[in-house]
């Protein structure tokens, strides 16, 4: 018997948001890089800008294969503005009906809310959003 094999869902929401973002014509958009990963950069921040952080912040699994991740999204831009108008645009994109494969959908949790990066003293904002995974079998 197969059983279904719980996905990576951060990983997922990168792969739907690289291209989604890519497509749009927001100029708050151009060049933005999405990544699970930061830290590499001067003081342990981005080493671009624009970049999106996605990272998972709570999980659960409903048996046999729908998983429910809130995802926080955190953008550092050159601007508050800019920052938190990048992150409302993946915000969207990841609440609509169907947001990619594997995604069945999301609700926003929080934000977005814009602030300066305390290390690194860039400007960025940070958003939440539940997203629906159904998991597949391998």
């Amino acid at each position: 018997m197969t059983l279904p094999v719980p996905v990576d869902v951060a990983e997922l929401v990168v792969r739907a948001l690289r291209p989604q973002l890519a497509a749009r014509p927001e100029p708050v958009l151009a060049g933005i890089k999405v990544s699970t990963q930061v830290g590499t950069g001067p003081d342990g921040g981005p080493p671009s800008l624009p970049w999106l952080l996605v990272a998972e912040d709570g999980h659960t699994w409903q048996w046999p294969a729908l998983q429910r991740v809130v995802i926080r999204l955190t953008c550092w831009h050159r601007s508050e503005h800019a920052a938190k108008a990048a992150v409302g645009l993946a915000l969207a994109q990841l609440c609509a009906p169907r947001p990619a494969p594997g995604l069945t959908g999301g609700e926003p949790v929080t934000g977005p809310l814009a602030g300066l990066d305390p290390h690194t003293d860039r400007p960025l904002a940070t958003a939440a959003v539940a997203v629906r995974a159904r998991s597949t079998v391998r």
